[in-house]
């Protein structure tokens, strides 16, 4: 038995890749609900993204 972990183990992987546009769907802002709190993702005049709680 080894302490190396598993090939399943969500802290091993990859994170998923998701493009902006998906999020948004054409949309300046998004509303992300995490933990019951509410945070705004905005895109800027210089399209940068800004996550706000």
């Amino acid at each position: 038995m080894t302490d190396a972990p598993e090939a399943n183990d969500p802290a091993e992987q990859t994170p998923r890749q998701i493009e902006s546009a998906e999020l948004l769907h054409g949309a300046r802002e998004v509303i992300i609900v995490h933990a019951g709190q509410s945070y705004r993702l905005l895109v800027t005049k210089n399209d940068k993204l800004i996550l706000q709680k």
